[in-house]
């Protein structure tokens, strides 16, 4: 083998090492968490948040997902997918969130990774129901 032939194959072999290394990077390895400091309330007579009257139902307000999960109980979690930050959505049908930029999913309830990529469940908040008054907080 020539010397001008070696230097191209080693140079091209060289080449092709950096693929791999460059194609696990191109997602994000580390967790996104959602919003700190939550402390709102939401009026649920308000139109904007009729969507919670009924089981099953939810709204998306400050980054958070908040889902009517019972009569009397609410779930609230983060809007920002733990993966790459893309901002989840609740399919209703599936009773599952949704990360639409890699198609993660995770537990409507408690914010567990069920698949996908996302490396960490979903930032979940507390509510607390006072007549028609629903307080979300960190």
């Amino acid at each position: 083998m020539e010397r001008k032939d070696f230097l191209k194959k080693g140079l091209a072999l060289c080449g092709l090492s950096m693929i791999p290394a460059g194609l696990m990077q191109s997602c994000s390895k580390t967790a996104n968490s959602g919003p700190t400091n939550v402390n709102f309330t939401l009026d649920l007579t308000q139109a904007a948040n009729t969507g919670l009257n009924t089981v099953g139902g939810a709204v998306s307000v400050n980054g958070v997902i908040i889902i009517r999960t019972s009569a009397t109980v609410f779930s609230a979690l983060s809007a920002t997918c733990t993966h790459e930050g893309c901002t989840v959505n609740y399919n209703a049908s599936s009773a599952k969130i949704v990360c639409p930029c890699h198609n993660g999913t995770f537990n409507a309830t408690t914010g567990a990774v069920l698949g996908g990529p996302p490396p960490s469940p979903l930032t979940t908040y507390k509510t607390s129901l006072s007549g028609n008054i629903l307080t979300v907080t960190s």
